[in-house]
């Protein structure tokens, strides 16, 4: 819908909406539970009737509501010009108004209310609309059989010309048109155009819930790397996502400020106490940033977005149009136009790369062409008084078929949505093998979130996780190593029951040369294989996987490389080294709320044990060295002093690892601690 009806929402364009409640509204949609309506792709027209005037009205924006809407006429001038979109408007605005003639005068005024007050969501479905060049969104993708006039039943308002508010309509106007419908119908007889009001579609119950739990593996891993919860919002997701994921080096406080701005929260400052005493590098870094605001949000709710995206392509698949008679049919046509469309855009590419990247992105999003299987827009549906689409497929088919009717627009399109992890679609023949190269010392739940979401995709075969061989200490005392021997256990622990998640320690020079060494190994993959690289969106722009698809072409041809971008791998506080100091500093408590949620209490521990064993052993060496030294005195130089354990009856503070070393405590006395 577009016009006044504006963006409907996605689960994930809703703000002020829970993970949790999220995640309420699929499982109920993967249960059939939701009663959802056919969303039909047209031309967006707001209807209401003057009682005074005697005349339907139209309109297409809020000025045109101010004004008491458009009448036949002033529509017509409107869209003058404008050749089958021109003709679909008049054509179906004047079928509204004839049917409206059948009403009676009671039934205008409770309907519409006594002054064009009451204003009705519909959409003009004309199968021979040919569009406008001027206006990318005229054309319909789907072809319908038959011209319709659909009033939707979701969407109207009641309109204050005054205030420019919108509120709900008055109990029973909807009923009331509902129950003069047939006679209204029945008006139009002979007329291109027909009435339709309700398009009821029953979403089908998900025998096979496998999409909706990847979908929910995708939004957990996703929300808890940041730091939060279920019981967090979306708002406070892309909060915390802009603040930790900002490539500026401004301090925190004003990355906070900067993604309330971004966000635009009642409690921003502005953009000019944004600047206030800043450099002029800093300025020109924060003018960089607000510029590129809609990439930037696009890409901080992308992860959601795309697990959302998958889920709904399940929910709606196979669904049938109310208004196709043959929907088979229409899927054929719209594979075949979308085919059409990505050999042109592919064959302009070296004219037009922005445009190319785009489709790839939004190729991306469809994944394969054979999950192109219903002539759906979307469904729609209220809950807890809020009205939300799923859309499925027809977004980015709508994108790539929009780009290819009118390039122009296309490359305009591309600039203001190109998004960073934009990959082509290749057709699989053999394996799609992600790899995942890191130092893992210790591996968080951040990085299992991470594999399991790759694990978790449908396309992707096998995950194999790298880790570095190179050990990494804390940078607290007493310093503290993890080894890529303990980064395996924990994997391992971690992985127990993921049969597709494979983890080895780096063989070559670094993680990243045993990716290019599998690449070219003819054992490990061969010629239709997918190698699937990932790396995290602050990586955006090194060049560690330039080489890797001319590497694979001359290494081992037939093997195909695609990149892949992840949010930023752990949220606040949660990182390697963080997560090392917390070993260091002997936090338990906190390094098993790092670790992921699957893990029992046993084997929480079991982890801490593994990462402290080299601790422990380092620090008995040390005692044990210390007890030799001190077993070489005379025992009768060795004094025991009697109250608190130490010296001079002072509680003893020894600590081998302190760069001012205290004195030494008595033999027995160390050795009595030791067993302890």
């Amino acid at each position: 819908m577009g016009g006044v009806a504006g963006h409907m929402d996605h689960l994930y364009d809703n703000r002020n909406l829970t993970f949790a409640k999220m995640k309420e509204i699929m499982q109920a949609g993967a249960d059939a539970e939701l009663s959802t309506e056919e969303k039909v792709d047209g031309q967006n027209l707001f209807l209401s009737y003057s009682i005074s005037e005697g005349k339907a009205k139209g309109a297409r924006n809020k000025g045109n509501l101010r004004g008491g809407g458009l009448d036949a006429s002033g529509l017509a001038k409107k869209f003058a010009g404008r050749g089958g979109l021109e003709k679909a408007f008049n054509s179906g605005f004047s079928a509204f108004e004839k049917a409206v003639e059948s009403l009676s005068d009671g039934e205008k005024q409770k309907i519409f209310g006594p002054d064009t007050n009451i204003w009705y969501n519909s959409e003009v479905m004309d199968p021979g609309t040919e569009g406008d060049a001027d206006d990318p969104g005229s054309v319909n993708v789907i072809k319908y059989d038959n011209k319709t006039l659909k009033i939707h039943n979701v969407g109207h308002f009641v309109f204050d010309r005054e205030s420019g508010e919108k509120e709900p309509i008055p109990e029973g106007a909807l009923e009331t048109l509902d129950n003069a419908y047939d006679r209204m119908q029945n008006s139009l007889h002979g007329n291109d155009f027909s009435l339709a009001r309700k398009a009821i579609i029953q979403l089908q119950k998900l025998e096979d819930q496998d999409a909706l739990q990847r979908a929910f593996s995708k939004i957990n891993s996703t929300v808890s790397a940041e730091g939060l919860s279920d019981k967090s919002t979306i708002e406070q997701f892309l909060f915390t996502r802009l603040v930790n994921g900002l490539d500026t080096d401004l301090p925190r406080n004003l990355k906070e400020q900067l993604a309330k701005y971004l966000l635009q929260t009642p409690d921003n400052i502005g953009k000019r106490a944004l600047k206030k005493n800043l450099t002029k590098e800093d300025q020109q870094d924060l003018d960089n940033i607000i510029k590129n605001k809609r990439m930037i949000l696009r890409d901080a709710i992308l992860p959601i977005e795309m697990a959302v995206h998958d889920y709904t392509v399940a929910i709606l698949a196979g669904l049938k149009s109310v208004f196709i008679s043959d929907n088979d049919k229409e899927v054929q046509r719209l594979k075949s136009e979308l085919t059409k469309a990505v050999e042109e855009i592919t064959a302009k590419g070296p004219e037009d790369p922005s445009s190319m990247e785009v489709m790839q992105f939004h190729l991306n999003k469809i994944k394969d062409f054979s999950q192109l299987t219903t002539p759906i827009e979307a469904v729609v549906f209220d809950y807890d008084g809020h009205t939300y689409k799923f859309a499925g497929n027809f977004a980015p088919l709508n994108q790539i078929l929009g780009m290819y009717r009118y390039p122009k627009d296309g490359r305009k399109i591309a600039t203001e949505n190109l998004t960073k992890n934009a990959k082509p679609v290749t057709e699989v023949n053999g394996r799609k093998v992600a790899l995942l190269p890191g130092g893992f010392k210790p591996p968080h739940a951040g990085h299992y979130g991470l594999a399991k979401m790759l694990a978790s995709d449908p396309d992707i075969d096998e995950v194999i996780v790298i880790i570095g061989k190179n050990p990494r200490f804390s940078t607290v005392e007493p310093k503290i190593k993890i080894t890529a021997e303990q980064s395996k256990n924990l994997w391992d622990l971690y992985t127990r029951k993921d049969r597709n998640i494979k983890v080895r320690v780096q063989e070559g020079k670094t993680p990243v040369a045993d990716v290019y060494d599998l690449i070219a190994d003819k054992n490990s993959f061969s010629e239709g294989d997918v190698v699937v690289l990932g790396k995290s969106d602050k990586d955006v722009g090194d060049t560690r996987y330039d080489r890797a698809q001319s590497w694979a072409e001359r290494n081992n041809p037939g093997v195909s490389v695609e990149e892949m971008i992840f949010p930023v791998i752990g949220g606040k506080n949660m990182g390697g080294s963080n997560l090392r100091n917390v070993i260091a500093d002997d936090q338990r408590d906190i390094f098993f709320s790092m670790l992921p949620d699957h893990l029992n209490e046993k084997e929480k521990e079991d982890a801490w044990i593994s990462v402290t064993s080299n601790f422990n052993e380092t620090l008995n060496s040390l005692i044990d060295d210390q007890i030799d030294e001190m077993s070489t005195m005379a025992a009768g130089a060795v004094e025991i002093g009697v109250g608190p354990f130490g010296f001079g009856g002072k509680t003893n503070s020894y600590n081998p690892y302190s760069k001012n070393k205290n004195k030494k405590p008595k033999v027995k006395r160390a050795k009595r601690q030791r067993r302890r």
